[in-house]
């Protein structure tokens, strides 16, 4: 019996539209943490994964090369519940660092906010400490991370560098990663 996937990406603009892959679904999340919580939600409810893979670009924190693919390992939510809890933690709940994948050292910081060094030089402190522990920044996998771990459904996800907090050539190197990421999906074995 073969694995029911279900792919997600946040924008149709990181793949160029594509509905299929390794002949499973692409379903589109939306950006930002609200609309991937809640699509994945859906996603799962609707279509009953046994393993959804989360795909997507995301901005350099180290040195990592364009077009890279990256498989998580842990993913780091951006939340300051301080003093409730230290940052990173959500208030109440103890959700802090989401392990994805042991054997991967690939840390993914999610926030709701597009990383960028030059435009942005006031974030806070405990902020610019979480991109500086991290080796990638998103703005989904978290939520999808956390939606997958409380309806048990196991959750990967490949992000290929599309960036490095200067996203001029963003769609060039989004589409190179692409298609990496297609290539080495039609060559895996579900």
């Amino acid at each position: 019996m073969s694995l029911k996937i279900a792919f997600v990406s946040a924008l149709e603009l990181e793949h160029n539209n594509t509905k299929m892959l390794a002949g499973h679904p692409v379903h589109i999340t939306g950006l930002g943490k609200i609309l991937a919580a809640s699509k994945m939600t859906e996603i799962i409810c609707l279509h009953k994964p046994d393993l959804v893979i989360n795909f997507g670009s995301c901005g350099n924190l180290k040195s990592h090369k364009v077009g890279e693919i990256l498989k998580v390992g842990k993913v780091h939510n951006d939340i300051d519940g301080r003093p409730l809890t230290e940052y990173g933690v959500t208030p109440f709940s103890n959700h802090g660092i989401i392990t994805l994948d042991a054997s991967s050292d690939i840390h993914c910081f999610t926030t709701d906010h597009f990383y960028d060094k030059v435009l942005h030089t006031d974030y806070r402190l405990k902020y610019l400490d979480m991109i500086a522990s991290c080796n990638i920044v998103d703005m989904e996998c978290y939520a999808l991370a956390s939606v997958c771990e409380k309806y048990n459904v196991p959750f990967h996800s490949y992000k290929w560098v599309s960036d490095d907090g200067e996203s001029f050539d963003w769609h060039t190197n989004a589409a190179i990663g692409f298609e990496n990421f297609k290539k080495m999906m039609e060559e895996t074995k579900f």
